[in-house]
């Protein structure tokens, strides 16, 4: 079927699969062992027999909150998969139009669903239609059979491209007939080529399916026996599913894949499952938690073993006569069960399940931020990865795309190098305004004249821009790529003013031809030689009216100069002056074909079009011979202007302690000039390069690292910073001498670095450098627009896409999502910092408030006589997580330290969660320090108030229970004001109605409904007993005051005598606004 499935469930595998990725989290795998361990010790207590060991809590109080737990979870992700199976069931069922074999052999039209499509089927698409397969085209509406069409779905490039129809089928389907009266000028009719179609014998090969979209290799035979003729088919005969039918009336092909064959189906990988980096910590404190559990039941354990005996001798225990108790284990290893099982709510089986609550809230504030809402492009934050929300708050490394990233990918030509001349200045003003320089120049001198018109010959035709006319007929250009556009809409500008192209045809209107006067010029376009990464050029053979075989090339100055037939040190001057603006370079060139030697190379450039095998290494290797011997005709200087509160957005990333790199193409001094006027890079750093001959050696390089780590040691010295420039061929030098780890040392030293030259994969390789390099691993995100930036915004920890202009792939494969480089200062600074500072307010919270209560009933044990005994009934007991898991959420939602502004105004304020302040090592041993000292509180009251461990003296165990377990509540929620910041109308309303409220009547519910308590009808009325003992009253104000005037004394001791810089930089932050608050006052006169 021609289905594509993005859901990962069905109705049969949902149970097993879902239970699956919910038992990799270690929590509930640690849960599910301790109920199968309460299972093993409660079964005997129903069947009779010699208990395996002493359990006294039931099972099910443990595992029914697990479970709850877990469905909930499980009902979010089922939910979250309806919607893909609805979004699935919408794509699979529209509407595709088929040619198919109607009566008497004549051809139909008939329409289908999308998931009835077939191998071989024939399709039929028109304007603004999506394919529904990958296809073949036979036939277009298009001059030549050409069509365009918009991949931005696919590969996220918004140019349209140009696809189109072999030609021996388009003249078959749509040629006119020779002797049709009907037959007139205009485009190709779709129910000619429809009827023509039956008469047509044809057979259409394939390679197999592969991953590959931007290569095709397969041929078409049309006709058969001695007449079938064959043609190569490559990447501009084939269209992808998912890709967009645009500004072509319409277009029918062979369908040669479907469903996960096509290229969309195998390029629809899952982004890398990212783990946060809170939630290493939580699984590494849980580990912690696990082995102070084992300690306790060992030391009660040792306890039991050592006191047991004396226990024996009482009758009222043992009215048998007989002490010694039976279990099957040894008692030394069954009570150790029996302690371990008791203590296991130590570990907080409610904490996952709050962390994603508090994680979606966060996700729907970034969402609904009108402070990074762009209304020009209507376009608000994204949140793909919500677990990765407090992350933002913890980033130490920010890598950076620069075009379409920190600039705005608006392309204008500002300077040209022309006839060692150089014409135009950057000027804020639109465009480039060298025009009328040029025309004096062209007038004063025929040489001059000359190279100016080669100059302009390049611009107009060697390019693979495609014009389109609107309705109103205008003309538009529709360019692979930014520069492109920019330079033929240039050459426009100056008098060469692209047309159109028909099939090899291209059409150039001159402005003031000096030959011929105004008028068009006709260009043959023989072949073209296109651009990709790593050639880093283009070119194409064209014929001129005259007969003449030109090559007409431009790429970057490095390849270019190396191609040339001669050097020209003052264009090389003008690039580096270009460059120390910020331009973005490319070089200009040209020579001449004799006739005998383009037949050769045509012939093997033919051989390379329409091989099965290696096609693309072949035409690059037929490229090369090709572009030597260039006559260099002059250099241009494209302008990338920055966007919107770049500069801002950078110094506060620098400010709060974040290392900044930034990873472009551009050429060294480009990028340097652009680093200066972003403020990446600033007039006190000590700017060290690092750049490579191909001849350099490792041992030469090795010096230059270490000399380099002695000037940053030195800057840091002088309280200075210092700053690394790299260039994408010493990457590959560090890579080949394995030398990466000095110069990591160097980077890290530096506070800012910028790679230049860069490849995509390189830039992915500086991230994995430091992820892997640095010990603990940092927190990196990285941040870019375009589909080459797709690699580090996958290797980061944090991705982070621009919805710029190079289209939504970036965003497509990224966690977050913005519209801006200058809202990254919000997501990081404002969001980041608060989503982070809750998550650790709210783990600390759920480990101590679990800790309070495993030390209570430690506590207990001693006055149990070590028997194991809970101090509380099962389900009063379970009710513990659930009623105290809503008022930390509320925390963990609301909380804010400091308004958003003040923390754009103090950067500084971010190093808390960039150097781990608020969740840590001695964060943990401070929790479980206070846990002690609130537990010991707690017992040390029960025991004043409860001597006899009974109310109002009637000896009710239940009563006293149930009293402490409500002064335990109430103190909890304590606790949580106590650390909370900021507390609204709805965390008041979490607090009292979905915490207090629900104990007070799940009490009631309790005490009056007998079967739901393990304990029968010993709690009946148990709320009444309780409420009814003044005792109780005091203990309930006592504990929570006692817990204030503890943490109020510990605050203050700390942060008069020990304060950590945090609270430092908090307290500066309150002493400045009271000042400005006491100046803003208005004085009596």
């Amino acid at each position: 079927l021609n289905v594509v499935v993005t859901s990962k469930y069905t109705w049969y595998n949902f149970l097993p699969k879902n239970l699956w990725e919910q038992l990799h989290k270690a929590a509930n795998v640690y849960f599910l062992i301790i109920s199968a361990i309460m299972f093993a010790g409660n079964i005997t207590t129903w069947t009779g027999g010699t208990p395996l060991f002493y359990c006294i809590i039931k099972f099910y109080s443990t595992f029914l909150a697990l479970f709850i737990m877990m469905a909930a979870s499980a009902v979010m992700a089922a939910l979250d998969d309806y919607r893909r199976h609805q979004a699935d069931d919408r794509t699979n069922s529209q509407l595709a139009v088929l040619i198919q074999k109607g009566r008497a052999g004549k051809a139909t039209i008939n329409a289908v669903q999308w998931k009835r499509v077939a191998v071989g089927d024939l399709v039929v698409v028109r304007g603004e239609e999506e394919f529904p397969a990958d296809l073949v085209p036979l036939a277009t509406s298009g001059d030549e059979g050409g069509c365009y069409v918009s991949t931005a779905n696919l590969d996220g490039e918004t140019n349209l491209k140009i696809k189109s129809a072999a030609p021996s089928a388009q003249t078959a389907l749509c040629a006119d007939r020779a002797g049709d009266a009907d037959a007139g000028a205009g485009p190709p009719l779709l129910n000619q080529a429809v009827d023509r179609l039956s008469s047509l014998i044809g057979v259409v090969q394939a390679e197999a399916p592969t991953k590959s979209i931007h290569t095709f290799t397969g041929s078409l035979q049309l006709g058969a026996g001695d007449g079938a003729r064959q043609h190569a088919l490559g990447a501009d005969n084939f269209l992808l599913r998912g890709t967009q039918l645009k500004n072509t009336a319409w277009c029918f092909g062979v369908v040669v894949y479907t469903g996960k064959d096509t290229r969309m189906a195998k390029n629809s990988s899952r982004t890398p499952m990212k783990l946060a980096n809170l939630e290493r910590v939580v699984n590494r404190a849980m580990l912690i938690v696990l082995g102070t559990q084992a300690v306790l039941a060992l030391l009660s354990d040792l306890m039991y073993c050592s006191y047991k005996a004396h226990f024996w001798n009482f009758w009222y225990l043992f009215p048998n006569g007989s002490g010694k108790e039976s279990i099957i284990l040894p008692d030394w290893l069954g009570y150790w069960f029996t302690f371990f099982i008791l203590y296991c709510n130590l570990m907080p089986i409610s904490l996952y399940a709050a962390m994603e609550v508090c994680n979606f809230a966060q996700a729907y504030f970034i969402k609904n931020d009108l402070g990074m809402y762009d209304e020009l492009q209507d376009c608000p934050a994204l949140v793909r990865s919500t677990n990765l929300c407090h992350e933002l708050g913890q980033v130490s490394y920010i890598f950076s795309d620069k075009t379409g990233t920190l600039t705005q990918n608006v392309m204008e030509l500002k300077r040209v190098s022309v006839a060692n001349q150089v014409f135009g200045e950057v000027t804020e003003s639109k465009g480039f305004d060298g025009a009328e320089a040029m025309q004096i120049a062209r007038r004063s001198d025929a040489a001059t004249a000359r190279a100016l018109e080669a100059f302009l010959e390049i611009l107009a035709v060697s390019h693979t821009v495609m014009a389109t006319t609107d309705q109103w007929g205008t003309v538009k250009y529709e360019a692979e790529s930014p520069d492109e556009g920019a330079l033929v809409e240039a050459a426009g500008a100056l008098g060469w003013n692209f047309r159109n192209r028909a099939g090899q045809s291209l059409s150039v209107e001159v402005a003031d031809d000096p030959a011929a006067g105004p008028g068009a010029r006709k260009y043959e376009i023989l072949a073209v030689n296109a651009f990709n990464s790593a050639r880093k050029r283009m070119s194409v053979v064209a014929r001129t009216t005259t007969g003449e075989l030109l090559v007409l090339a431009k790429g970057a100055d490095n390849v270019m100069l190396e191609r040339a037939a001669k050097s020209d040190s003052e264009l090389q001057a003008h690039l580096a002056e270009f460059a120390q603006e910020g331009l973005r370079t490319l070089v200009l060139a040209r020579r001449s074909l004799g006739a005998e030697e383009f037949a050769s190379w045509h012939a093997e450039y033919e051989a390379a079009q329409t091989a099965l095998q290696d096609r693309e290494a072949l035409l690059a290797a037929a490229a090369e011979k090709l572009e030597v011997d260039l006559e260099i005709v002059g250099a241009t200087g494209i302008e990338d202007k920055l966007q919107e509160g770049v500069a801002d957005t950078i110094v506060s990333i620098r400010t709060a302690g974040i290392k900044l790199w930034v990873l472009t193409g551009d050429k060294l001094e480009t990028a340097r000039n652009i680093g200066y006027s972003t403020k990446v890079l600033s007039d006190d750093m000590e700017v060290m390069i690092l750049d490579c001959a191909p001849d350099t050696g490792a041992d030469a390089l090795g010096g230059e690292l270490a000399d380099m780590r002695r000037r940053a040691e030195a800057a840091a010295a002088g309280a200075e910073q210092a700053a690394l420039m790299v260039t994408g061929a010493a990457l590959e030098k560090l890579a080949d001498f394995d030398v990466s780890a000095a110069f990591l040392e160097v980077a890290t030293r530096c506070q800012v670095l910028i790679a230049c030259r860069v490849s995509p994969l390189q830039k992915a390789w500086l991230v994995q450098l430091v992820r892997q390099g640095i010990s603990p691993q940092p927190v990196t995100l990285s941040i870019g627009d375009g589909a080459n930036d797709v690699p580090m915004i996958q290797e980061a920890q944090v991705g982070v896409g621009i919805s710029g202009r190079e289209g939504r792939q970036a965003v497509n494969a990224a966690d977050f999502a913005i519209a801006q480089f200058q809202f990254l200062q919000r997501l990081v600074l404002v969001h980041g910092r608060l989503n982070y500072r809750r998550a650790c307010k709210f783990i600390l919270y759920s480990f101590w408030k679990n800790a309070v209560l495993t030390l209570l009933l430690f506590y207990y044990s001693f006055l149990s006589g070590f028997s194991g005994t809970s101090m509380f009934d099962s389900m009063v007991w379970t009710s513990f997580n659930v009623i105290l898991f809503w008022p930390i959420i509320a925390t963990g939602v609301f909380d804010r330290d400091v308004e958003d502004a003040q923390a754009l105004r103090n950067p500084k304020l971010y190093e808390s969660g960039r150097l781990g302040l608020d969740l840590n090592l001695a964060k943990m041993v401070e929790m479980l320090a206070s846990a002690l000292v609130h537990s010991l509180i707690l017992f040390v009251v029960m025991l004043l108030a409860f001597d006899s461990m009974s109310t109002m003296r009637k000896n009710d165990y239940y009563s006293f229970s149930t009293a402490v377990f409500t002064w335990l509540i109430f103190a909890m929620n304590y606790r949580v004001v106590f650390v909370t910041s900021t507390i609204n109308s709805i965390w008041i309303g979490v607090v009292v109605f979905a915490s207090v409220l629900m104990w007070v009547v799940g009490l009631a519910v309790l005490s009056r409904v007998p079967w739901l308590s393990t304990q029968g009808p010993w709690l009946h009325n148990v709320d009444v007993a309780m409420v009814q003992d003044p005792l109780f009253w005091i203990g309930l104000l006592a504990v929570p005051a006692l817990s204030m005037t503890v943490d109020a004394f510990k605050a203050l001791l700390i942060l008069e005598f020990f304060p950590d810089r945090k609270g430092l930089r908090l307290e500066r932050l309150a002493l400045k606004i009271n000042r400005g608050r006491l100046h803003s006052r208005p004085t009596r006169e």
